[in-house]
């Protein structure tokens, strides 16, 4: 026999009078303006939304839609935790992708590892300060190329490419055939 379907309701712009919006992680789910809770998609019905209100935040429950709408768009403006972290992680994360892309190049050419801190560091530092007009000391810092660095970020690709082919190869079946 057939399970019957979970009717999932939809957010509807008139919630927002009794004060909730689409939630942040579940648009499926009502979010409760006033006490910044999330729930489930079974009390997106006016009727059980009215009783939250009255309930809970009786002395918010006759505000006006434009009350609400206030609170939604500060709600909305404020910073989200993941934005006000990401930006320093972003950097930290962007100056580690160019030491390992930079650590690759330094491979690939066969050139000495130092040569990422003697020439690669100030070529990129001239290139920041003449055409794009900006100090280059800040950036320069989070891109780590020292020697030692660079032999460990080589190490660490070749191991890893070496851990692919040999993941390949133990999944893949193949097969060799012999003359005799």
């Amino acid at each position: 026999m057939a399970e019957a379907k979970k009717k999932c309701r939809q957010y509807n712009v008139e919630y927002l009078k009794y004060g909730f919006i689409p939630s942040p992680s579940n648009p499926q789910q009502p979010f409760c303006l006033i006490c910044e809770k999330a729930f489930a998609n079974e009390l997106m019905k006016p009727s059980k939304l009215v009783k939250h209100v009255k309930t809970m935040h009786g002395s918010n429950a006759n505000k006006d839609l434009s009350y609400f709408q206030s609170v939604r768009d500060n709600f909305q403006k404020r910073p989200k935790l993941p934005g006000i972290f990401s930006s320093a992680s972003r950097r930290n994360t962007d100056g580690l992708l160019a030491s390992y892309n930079i650590s690759l190049l330094i491979a690939k050419c066969g050139k000495p590892h130092a040569i990422g801190e003697e020439l690669i560091l100030p070529a990129v530092s001239e290139v920041l300060r003449t055409v794009v007009c900006m100090p280059a000391t800040e950036i320069i810092k989070k891109i780590p190329l020292s020697n030692n660095t660079v032999q460990r970020r080589i190490d660490e690709m070749s191991a890893d490419v070496e851990n692919t082919l040999c993941n390949v190869l133990r999944t893949e079946e193949f097969s060799l055939q012999v003359d005799e």
